[in-house]
């Protein structure tokens, strides 16, 4: 009866494990929190050529008006290794007959998780495949640039992207405004909720162990009278998951 009663309390003990959870606990004690490695942008417009001229234009006129050479376009693929496009361009706005510079930058890096160390470390044990958070964060630790940005765009989308208007690349989320010459060394955070566009781009991929790619995009536009975009920035990219259990 004794071997009884002690079974009878197995039971039960174990009744209340598997209601409440393996051991007791909840599900997120499986959890593991993966950083993968950061991922370093460099936008770079070349050195400063002058100001926006402020006299009167026309479209007929533009290069005369504007500049000799209305669009530069500036390649550092080769030095940094990340895939880059990066333009300025001169032009006339028809409703102030003012010129004015866009610039244009498209820079892309593939992110592989079977070839990076923390993820291939914290989950190759472990028979998790469901990705329950995905953040982004980013630093700016190095900024020479002549001009604010309003925003630096964050996409994602499958390998081989190389701009945001690529099948299946969706937004991420944006930047805080950067001001010229200013750093930020303090990680800020890119909110991604559910709702988020490329959280199931992110999400597929690392539960398939496939590359996918962030893309990171500025499209600021600057006003007669403003220095034409010159100098650099870094934009550093940080993302980290918690993979789990399905819930």
């Amino acid at each position: 009866m004794a071997g009884g009663g002690r079974w009878r309390n197995g039971a039960t003990a174990l009744g209340l494990m598997v209601a409440g959870g393996i051991g007791g606990c909840s599900a997120d004690v499986f959890d593991v929190p993966v950083d993968l490695g950061a991922r370093s942008f460099a936008l770079d417009f070349g050195e400063p050529s002058g100001t926006i001229p402020t006299v009167t234009c026309d479209e007929a006129i533009v290069q005369e008006a504007c500049g000799s050479s209305p669009t530069v376009a500036v390649d550092t693929s080769s030095t940094t290794g990340v895939p880059s496009d990066v333009e300025v361009a001169l032009g006339c706005d028809d409703s102030t007959d003012r010129c004015f510079a866009q610039a244009s930058a498209h820079l892309s890096q593939p992110v592989n998780v079977l070839q990076d160390d923390a993820f291939v470390t914290r989950v190759e044990r472990h028979a998790l495949a469901f990705v329950h958070l995905v953040d982004v964060a980013y630093t700016i630790p190095s900024n020479t640039l002549t001009f604010d940005i309003p925003q630096i765009d964050i996409y994602a989308g499958p390998a081989g992207s190389r701009r945001e208007t690529d099948p299946g690349v969706a937004i991420v989320g944006s930047t805080q405004p950067i001001a010229a010459g200013t750093v930020v060394t303090e990680p800020q955070h890119v909110t991604i909720s559910d709702d988020t566009p490329a959280r199931p781009v992110i999400e597929d991929a690392i539960e398939n162990k496939q590359e996918f790619v962030f893309i990171v995009v500025a499209n600021p536009r600057l006003e007669s009278g403003a220095p034409i975009p010159a100098g650099a920035a870094q934009i550093d990219v940080f993302p980290s998951l918690v993979i789990g259990l399905p819930r």
